[in-house]
């Protein structure tokens, strides 16, 4: 076990920073929410290791009553070896904004550029990821944003047991800036054969470094039909 001692780093990080910005939520007002996560989806892979996928997401907030966003997502992965993998995607996304206390829908565009490495100890498998994400937005009021995403997963394989528990954390940082969010995610998946998978998650953010951040708790359902020709 010790030549994976090195690979326990981040999620300790993570645990240490989420211990953290409770202490500080002490001292600052935070808005918090809760919003639900809905998406269907098409993936494809056609040779071994490309995978392709399309999908529609709608997410409410503020309770779960309004329309925060819905969004159009291509994006793709290739697996390099056993281990490594790269990805990309682009999102086209439809935002409902407050203008004067009127809503608007702002319009922006998304791309990512992502690496990640994946291995197995037993019955559980980490992966960790990096990815870069660029958004612009078409409103010439609005400037772009930049990130850096630093992902941490952990699935654990149940003998005889098709919902498998995932575990996830995940801190956004400002290229040239600050950490800006922090994200933990629990979740599971079940497979059909011939159909797709559907996957549930529950899912905890918390804005970083804000005079009045926000901290939303997040249900999500997701169903992705795996397409076979």
């Amino acid at each position: 076990m010790t030549k994976y001692k090195f690979f326990k780093i981040p999620i300790y990080f993570y645990l240490g920073l989420l211990f953290c910005t409770q202490i500080s939520a002490q001292y600052i007002k935070t808005v918090q929410d809760f919003e639900t996560w809905s998406s269907v989806g098409l993936e494809y892979e056609p040779i071994d290791g490309l995978n392709l996928e399309l999908q529609e997401q709608v997410r409410l907030n503020k309770n779960s009553q309004n329309l925060d966003q819905y969004f159009t997502q291509l994006s793709m992965s290739y697996n390099l070896s056993k281990h490594f993998e790269i990805s990309g995607g682009y999102r086209w996304i439809t935002s409902n904004e407050k203008d004067n206390g009127v809503s608007v829908n702002e319009s922006s565009n998304r791309y990512h550029l992502g690496v990640l490495y994946k291995h197995a100890i037993k019955r559980t498998t980490l992966s960790y990821r990096l990815r870069f994400q660029n958004k612009s937005f078409l409103d010439a009021k609005s400037s772009s944003n930049q990130f850096l995403r630093f992902k941490t997963r952990v699935k654990y394989n149940i003998k005889n047991w098709k919902l498998d528990p995932i575990a996830s954390a995940e801190l956004y940082r400002e290229i040239d800036g600050e950490f800006s969010k922090f994200r933990a995610t629990l979740a599971t998946d079940y497979r059909f054969k011939k159909i797709g998978k559907i996957k549930v998650f529950f899912r905890f953010i918390k804005e970083l470094n804000e005079p009045n951040p926000k901290s939303s708790t997040v249900v999500g359902l997701s169903f992705i039909h795996k397409l076979k020709f």
